[in-house]
């Protein structure tokens, strides 16, 4: 089902002639594929976000052995095979990157329209959006949220920078979303619905705990922010709810 999906969404991408070169659009961030502004998000959505090393090419692919795994279904140390651009699809070409670069890849699985070589379990490196980053000396860094600006996140951080643009409206936890939200003025408003015991955390783009204590969902007003994007979490017991704010 989902390689399905994905066939349609490149079809209607590519048009009805295979002779087309590929025209495709995309987020240009990287949490913008994380999370797409778009209309049947599943079409940019990665199936893995992982940082991996190349060990080499094969046909018009390369294999890519997993160092460390920011969300899908794979391992640490499993080696995936990546298909690349064969000229006519709508994918970063596998020579992009050379044996032994070490590299933050958002894959897809394989839409198989790179041949017969191509199998279930594969992967694609799309270039409809940012779908990899830069990583060198424990720094990971490219379009994270602006687009043309080179950003730049330590490795340690990049979980939680994952995780809070994956994050949606209701991240976690059974029920009515009873977080209120509201950014005015360069001031961050919050409340609940109803008055509870809770952790309150507010995190910035870079994965950093700005903000941690104890709330009792009553009205409260942090001022003073730098522009920009926050996640902000609410722990109630075992539930959990997350909102992403821009403050502009």
């Amino acid at each position: 089902m989902r390689t399905s999906l994905r066939n349609l969404a490149w079809a209607a991408l590519l048009g009805s002639s295979s002779s087309l070169a590929c025209s495709c659009y995309g987020p240009q961030t990287f949490c913008g594929v994380l999370h797409p502004p778009y209309p049947n998000p599943e079409w940019w959505i990665p199936d893995a976000v992982v940082l991996g090393v190349k060990l080499g090419d094969i046909a018009h692919g390369m294999d890519v052995k997993v160092v460390t795994v920011f969300s899908g279904s794979v391992q640490e140390n499993d080696t995936l095979r990546v298909w690349g651009d064969t000229g006519l699809n709508c994918r970063v070409y596998a020579e992009t990157w050379a044996a032994g670069d070490t590299v933050v890849w958002a894959l897809q699985w394989t839409d198989f329209a790179g041949g017969s070589m191509e199998q279930e379990g594969d992967y694609l490196i799309s270039v409809c959006g940012t779908y990899w980053l830069e990583y060198a000396n424990g720094i990971v860094s490219g379009a994270l949220l602006e687009e043309g600006v080179i950003e730049s996140v330590p490795i340690d951080q990049f979980v939680a920078f994952v995780a809070g643009c994956l994050t949606t409206t209701v991240a976690e936890g059974a029920g009515e979303d009873p977080l209120i939200v509201r950014a005015d003025g360069g001031a961050l408003w919050l409340s609940m619905i109803t008055r509870q015991r809770a952790q309150l955390s507010i995190v910035d783009a870079l994965g950093r705990d700005l903000i941690s204590r104890d709330w009792d969902g009553s009205p409260v007003q942090f001022s003073g922010m730098a522009p920009g994007a926050y996640l902000v979490l609410v722990d109630v017991g075992e539930r959990r709810w997350g909102r992403k704010v821009a403050l502009y």
